[in-house]
């Protein structure tokens, strides 16, 4: 069984990597540096060429906060809505500091799991260790574990609605269970690069496709900032209207400012401030023109979600995520909006629907094949 050193095990306890909280193997691994912040900028990166070089910067930038000290790898991974584990398909592995066989293991002991383990553990938007969301099938994630050679690992699958995103995972020496805390902070670092491969995706697809320009901006952006005084000097269609350019200005501030002193002086502060979307629509991302100018971009970068008759499209982001099980500040930190503001959308989109909870709301949708649990803080709208 590969694992680390007794002297590398102290090292990650004394630097803060690990740390007791709570029951028996249940640890904080929080990616609370100035480092979540470079994954973030990293997953926005316009600069890579194609999706192979964007996936390897993500993994080499996110070592500080994602190896414990056995390795990373990620890949591409698609499993459209409805479909059985059985039609999950991975495709180019990259790894960083793992073993030369590490992928032909991978892929022989990926090849015998079945479409109903494949299923339960590929949630959109899971974080956490291998073990906690194999729970339910123990037999066939030890045997897993077993021709992988590790105990455990930390996982983010940062897949949107659709089944379509990048699964990044880190070995781990023992089994562990993650705090809530740590927990939620993983979904945030994997709501951006989740939301980083969409946009990624959406702009290779538009560039393939030949499209006529719609709205003349570099990237089919809806408004660019001067990067001084974060200032809109363009705008185009939604970004016109002037409660979206005051939304899109405060915005861009704040990531300025987690991009900025805050980064290192309070990086959960800046991971908390920079919200993976701006009011459910937009990125807002960096980009260096020929001359490289640097200038701030708001792309439209709307995540592909359900659409029940009569909902605004806020009310249909915000429904897709409460039925995948996300509690109302995760659903707020991915759209860029308010604890407050999701907790409306969520009334309004179950009273229109002619139901009375969130729950029924789940049981109501449940073709998106979410887990049955609902947040118990959360019940009720």
């Amino acid at each position: 069984m590969t694992g680390l050193s007794a002297a590398s095990t102290s090292q990650l306890w004394a630097t803060g990597q690990w740390s007791n909280q709570g029951p028996e193997n249940e640890v904080r691994l929080d990616p609370v540096t100035s480092h979540a912040i470079d994954v973030i900028e990293a997953a926005y990166d316009l600069e890579a060429p194609d999706f192979d070089a964007w996936l390897a910067n993500v993994l080499e930038v996110g070592k500080p906060v994602l190896d414990h000290g056995l390795g990373v790898f990620g890949f591409e991974f698609v499993r459209p809505v409805g479909a059985s584990g059985a039609e999950a398909t991975i495709r180019d592995i990259h790894t960083k500091s793992m073993p030369d066989d590490f992928i032909r293991r991978f892929e022989e002991a990926r090849s015998v799991l079945s479409p109903e383990f494949v299923r339960s553990v590929t949630p959109p938007g899971h974080a956490g260790t291998w073990s906690e969301i194999a729970r339910d099938h123990p037999g066939e994630f030890q045997a897993l574990v077993d021709a992988l050679g590790y105990s455990d690992l930390l996982g983010i699958l940062a897949v949107d609605p659709n089944g379509v995103g990048v699964d990044i995972s880190a070995p781990l020496p023992d089994r562990l269970r993650l705090t809530p805390k740590s927990r939620e902070r993983w979904q945030m670092l994997g709501a951006h690069v989740a939301a980083g491969y969409r946009l990624r995706r959406a702009l290779l697809a538009r560039a393939a496709q030949s499209e006529t320009a719609r709205t003349g901006l570099p990237f089919e952006a809806e408004a660019v900032f001067d990067p001084n005084g974060l200032q809109i000097v363009e705008a185009a269609g939604q970004a016109q209207e002037p409660t979206a350019a005051d939304v899109l200005r405060r915005a861009a501030r704040r990531v300025d400012r987690a991009r900025g002193g805050l980064r290192r002086q309070d990086p959960g502060g800046a991971l908390a401030a920079w919200k993976a979307l701006v009011s459910g629509r937009w990125s807002v991302v960096d980009w260096f023109d020929t001359d490289r100018r640097r200038l701030v971009l708001a792309i439209p970068n709307p995540p592909e979600v359900i659409d029940p008759r009569g909902l605004t499209a806020q009310e249909c982001q915000v429904v897709t995520y409460a039925v995948l099980g996300e509690t109302n500040k995760l659903i707020a930190y991915r759209l860029g909006l308010s604890q407050g503001r999701v907790s409306g959308l969520l009334r309004s989109a179950i009273k229109k629907l002619g139901l009375r909870s969130r729950a029924q709301l789940v049981e109501q949708l449940s073709t998106l094949g979410v887990p049955d649990e609902v947040p118990k803080d959360e019940s009720a709208a």
